[in-house]
């Protein structure tokens, strides 16, 4: 197998891998801060031993020791942010009363403390290890930062899939700053250039002339670089990423939810969005929903909906002109708010 497949194959797995087991560790150790804090800090001390003593290491294996030098130190980064042991100075839900400059103003105390310490770590690698031949590892971090910052903007400005479901129970409180939105401004940008980055870090990896080393380093972060533009696009269309991570998120150990949601909207309401937005929710789009019932008036009259036991049922019923649409739903990491708000703007867009 070509040594650019390889490093391909081995940053994709190791992606799908330390993201679940920082779900897992995080959710299974939530209330175990100190254990928390001591693998954080194994992780970060690793990888800056890795990156110290592969700087000067131009081969493949420096370029792959590199990298996951930088993911451990990533890791930490993201188990102090998860693990709630660095966020901000504000630690609520946002007020229904804040807009404008207010709202981001109350969004970005939520993470201050954590972004503060993302770009002192980032200083940190550049003074220590720049001036090496073996930067990979400084880059990989270099683009995980561009791209989380990034998704995070555009999960304020406003995104179809919030992902609230990978949030720890202690963090919920931060889903009330994102927005529902199909789309936002920000985004087009964010693809764009996204791409544009990874096409110049492939280029490289496949530059003629390129040693081992570079061609097995730059192709590891193309490929993280890559992984993270689908990530994007996960927060538009239609399908549920979260299901890639269903192992690492300790559903059975959160408390049940029940919630409820009607309208005064009577309809008819085209049934192809209601359809597929029925699709995502079975397919644990917004949390793990273990049953929904609920009545809509389409054009050929009333529906009733039954999802149980991983199956949505759509029959006719006959209501009474007093009936509303709406229905209730139980299960766990539920996000409500984005269940409700599709329903809302997506599933009812196409009434009467």
């Amino acid at each position: 197998m070509p040594e650019s497949m390889t490093a391909a194959l081995i940053a994709i797995f190791l992606w799908w891998l330390t993201t679940g087991a920082i779900l897992f560790a995080v959710t299974t150790l939530a209330a175990r801060r100190m254990a928390l804090a001591a693998a954080a800090g194994v992780l970060l001390i690793g990888g800056l031993l890795t990156l110290h003593l592969t700087a000067e290491e131009v081969s493949a294996a420096g370029a792959y020791l590199s990298f996951l030098a930088a993911l451990a130190i990533w890791g930490a980064v993201e188990i102090s942010f998860l693990g709630g042991l660095i966020t901000g100075p504000n630690r609520k839900a946002l007020s229904s009363d804040l807009a404008g400059l207010q709202r981001f103003w109350s969004a970005t105390r939520v993470v201050l403390w954590h972004e503060i310490f993302i770009l002192a770590l980032g200083f940190l690698l550049i003074i220590a290890f720049a001036q090496g031949p073996n930067r990979i590892g400084l880059m990989t971090y270099g683009i995980l930062w561009l791209m989380r910052l990034s998704a995070k903007l555009n999960l304020y400005l406003g995104v179809r899939n919030t992902g609230e479901t990978m949030l720890p129970a202690h963090l919920r409180y931060m889903s009330s700053y994102f927005a529902h939105r199909p789309m936002n401004a920000l985004f087009p940008f964010s693809i764009t250039l996204g791409t544009l980055l990874s096409a110049w870090l492939f280029h490289k990896a496949f530059a003629d002339g390129a040693d081992a080393h570079q061609a097995a380093g730059f192709m590891l972060i193309a490929t993280i670089a890559s992984l993270a533009v689908i990530e994007h696009w996960f927060l538009m269309l239609p399908l549920p990423i979260e299901t890639l991570w269903r192992w690492g998120l300790r559903d059975k150990d959160s408390p049940a939810q029940t919630g409820t949601w009607s309208t005064d909207r009577s309809g008819p309401f085209d049934t192809r969005p209601l359809n597929a937005l029925l699709l995502r929710i079975s397919a644990g789009a917004f949390g793990s929903v273990e049953s929904l019932k609920g009545s809509i008036r389409s054009s050929d009259g009333w529906l009733a909906l039954d999802f149980a036991n991983g199956v949505m049922h759509l029959h006719r019923e006959t209501a009474s002109e007093a009936k509303r649409t709406g229905f209730i739903v139980t299960g766990r990491l539920l996000d409500m708010h984005g269940i409700r708000s599709e329903f809302e703007n997506y599933a009812l867009r196409y009434g009467a």
